[in-house]
């Protein structure tokens, strides 16, 4: 009779095969992207539902790049995030007649 497995047991899922042709395509658009929040001065996207969905696209292609790679671009990414979030808030706060201002 075999043993069956821990269920419970933490397993790293494999990780996917991205062809290089792949893997350059998701490159340029994530240095596209962040060449776009390096220069905004306010945050690029009209809409949080925008802004979440570019988020969340930038964290998880820069996985399917080089390690090392992948998180020098999410690090520089998320420093221009954090500081056009904190545009963003503070234009919101200004002016509560703008929609998504906080009461």
């Amino acid at each position: 009779m075999k043993a069956q497995g821990d269920l419970f047991a933490a397993t790293t899922p494999p990780a996917p095969h991205v062809t290089d042709d792949a893997v350059a395509l998701l490159r340029a658009r994530l240095h596209a992207t962040l060449d776009l929040v390096r220069a905004a001065e306010d945050m690029p996207w009209d809409d949080h539902l925008t802004i979440i969905r570019q988020d969340n696209a930038f964290r998880y292609a820069k996985d399917l790049l080089p390690p090392e790679e992948g998180a020098a671009l999410w690090a520089e990414f998320d420093v221009h995030m954090d500081r056009l979030y904190a545009v963003m808030n503070a234009r919101l706060a200004a002016d509560p007649s703008l929609p998504d201002a906080p009461d």
